[in-house]
């Protein structure tokens, strides 16, 4: 009788859990694994698009000889990725723990920095970084003559030294890719038992050998996950070259290009992504030999506690020295004057390399055509010109794209957080046969680039819309219009949806299950028990979810130009600022004028920067608690 009863509730749960997770499934089939199959099918074609519709002739492996030994663009520029991208994702990850560590500390102004720090999350797009690239506001100059960076060039030769300038001239670009990453190793951090550091210090060991024996091995894993998801938000970002590489191909009239060739080149560049992933997990999760000589487990991982030798010295015998020491460098307890002042002046400084970009960009946009003409003025203008801002809300029809902005922005991220939720709350809820299996998917989602199933999906949504008008009776297109986004959402499958699984996951494990047990005695159904009980207590995860996919939509520009062309919202404007500029500023037509106009257009395209941020940077300063205790209180960092 019991094992019937067993067997019964066996198979109930597992009803439920595919029940509430069919939304993902039938989601993950339609523009996921469909895609990625017809992508692969379509790299060993040769693809063309007559009047009559989409046309396929097998060629085999020649889409991808072409793509490796004729046109060398493609691996040209992959491999220049991948040589800035490897690096970068070390110096962004180093800098975001060294960071991490010192906002854990008992700092005044804490919460400052931490929003300071945020920031370029939320309103870091590929137009925004384009413009202020090309105004050189994220370029640290002169680095190629420090004499580091010589040494490197004698030793390791010219080549190696112009990469180390290219990426180190960049330190500013690379700060404004680290916060998530610095939110995540604090999460950690916080949550690791005080008990282990005292035991520590008992044992007479020193702040550095606990940043060695104890935090670096309990980051181990956290590490792993700031590194790939470092790797494949550069692999994926807008300005990204060889994504660009892959759109031109993709509508190119030369012969034997167009969709086909793309396909090919979208999945070699998926395939070297899924080797770095792997070569990157192989190295994080290879176990050593070596065995500590006394270990205790916390929380799953291994501390080093062996004694440290104690050596008498000068320093830690006179008494006199003993007191300056403590003055000076300070205590296990606390910090001498020499620390903090080093703390505060290194936090401080690198707080305005955050803030650079915005000071120079909202100097510089109220600089009036004089102070443009004039090479003694610097940054300050001489007096605060409005002229550039009345340009720029002219230029960017600021409220018909803002109503744009939000409209293809807010529809998703509603429907994104809906789905997520559902299916968060049936792998956290339910036990059911491979359900671990499809939670592995779902997290492998996050490392495959829109690059790979971004051309079966403008073929489907342009099928699929001639299915619906020849059904209906009435025109309906899916390409140009909110659709593009909004189904996907709403199946779990919107920009970045993993992540935002995970976050409803971890949420409702900590959920007691109790409280659906009571509500179940007391006749309540599975609906009942989501909406009445599971939801408004996931209150903060949803609110934190939906302010997080409503910027990754905001900011999405290269899926926006390609699914819905004639979309104007404030990030795509921006990208097509300086050629509106022209047409409503034309130039004189000679030298002078020529040079005036591009002058002024980077003073007017500041304030267009800064229009374009105004919404995101008042939502961001309104809601900031949201988006900065999000990630340290959702279940993002596994814990």
């Amino acid at each position: 009788m019991r094992h019937s009863k067993h067997i019964t509730l066996a198979r109930r749960e597992t009803r439920l859990g595919y029940s509430f997770m069919s939304i993902w499934i039938i989601g993950f089939i339609i523009f996921t694994l469909y895609p990625l199959i017809y992508s692969l099918y379509l790299s060993f074609n040769l693809v063309t698009i007559p009047a009559e519709g989409i046309q396929t002739k097998w060629i085999g492996l020649e889409n991808f000889r072409r793509a490796i030994s004729v046109d060398r663009v493609m691996i040209t520029t992959l491999w220049d990725f991948l040589k800035k991208a490897l690096i970068m994702i070390m110096v962004i990850n180093v800098f975001a723990l060294i960071f991490a560590l010192i906002l854990n500390m008992n700092i005044k102004g804490r919460s400052f920095f931490r929003v300071v720090f945020f920031l370029p999350v939320i309103v870091a797009s590929g137009p925004v970084i384009k413009e202020l690239g090309n105004q050189n506001v994220l370029v640290m100059p002169g680095i190629a003559n420090f004499r580091v960076v010589q040494l490197l060039m004698s030793i390791f030769g010219q080549k190696f030294g112009t990469l180390v300038v290219d990426i180190f001239s960049q330190l500013i670009k690379m700060f404004w890719f680290s916060g998530v990453q610095i939110f995540v190793f604090l999460a950690v951090l916080q949550k690791m038992s005080p008990e282990i550091y005292e035991a520590a210090s008992i044992d007479g060991a020193s702040s550095w050998e606990k940043f060695w024996k104890i935090t670096l091995p309990s980051l181990k894993p956290i590490i792993l996950i700031n590194l790939i998801y470092t790797f494949i938000m550069l692999a994926t970002f807008d300005d990204n070259e060889v994504i660009t590489e892959i759109k031109n191909n993709m509508f190119s009239i030369v012969p034997n290009e167009g969709f086909g060739y793309a396909a090919s080149q979208a999945w070699i560049y998926f395939i070297v992504l899924l080797l770095v992933v792997g070569i990157l997990f192989l190295v994080f999760t290879i176990q050593r030999g070596e065995k500590p000589k006394v270990s205790f487990y916390t929380e799953g991982f291994v501390y080093n506690t062996t004694r440290y030798e104690y050596k008498e010295t000068f320093f830690n015998t006179n008494h006199y020295a003993l007191k300056a020491r403590k003055y000076l460098i300070g205590s296990s307890n606390r910090q001498g004057l020499l620390v903090r002042g080093f703390i505060y002046l290194l936090i401080s400084v690198v707080a305005f390399a955050f803030l650079y970009p915005f000071i120079t960009l909202l100097l510089k946009s109220f600089q009036s055509p004089l102070d443009v003409l004039n090479p003694t003025v610097g940054l300050i203008p001489t007096s605060l010109y409005t002229g550039n801002y009345d340009k720029a809300f002219k230029i960017i029809n600021f409220k018909k794209s803002l109503l744009e902005s939000l409209y293809y922005s807010i529809l998703p991220a509603i429907a994104q957080t809906i789905a997520c939720a559902i299916t968060g709350y049936a792998l956290a809820r339910f036990k059911f046969k491979g359900k671990n299996v499809l939670f592995i998917i779902i997290l492998s989602t996050f490392i495959i680039p829109p690059q790979v199933i971004m051309i079966p999906t403008y073929i489907f949504y342009k099928r699929f819309g001639e299915i619906l008008t020849n059904l209906l009776g009435f025109k309906i297109t899916i390409l140009n219009s909110v659709f593009a986004f909004l189904l996907p959402a709403l199946l779990g499958q919107g920009l970045k949806s993993a992540i935002f699984i995970f976050i409803f996951y971890q949420f409702f494990r900590m959920v007691p299950k109790v409280l659906d047990e009571a509500a179940s005695i007391d006749g309540a159904g599975p609906l009942y028990i989501f909406f009445k009980i599971a939801i408004p207590l996931a209150v903060p995860a949803i609110i934190v979810v939906f302010l997080f996919s409503t910027v990754w939509y905001w900011n999405e520009t290269y899926l926006t130009s390609l699914y819905i062309p004639n979309a104007r919202t404030l990030p795509v404007e921006l990208s097509r600022f300086a050629a509106t500029f022209r047409n409503i500023y034309p130039q004189n037509g000679n030298n002078i004028g020529e040079n005036f106009q591009n002058m002024w257009c980077e003073a007017v395209l500041m304030a267009g920067t800064l229009v374009s941020l105004l919404p995101l940077l008042v939502i961001y300063f309104l809601l900031q608690r949201w988006f900065v205790q999000g990630i340290e209180r959702t279940g993002i960092t596994g814990e």
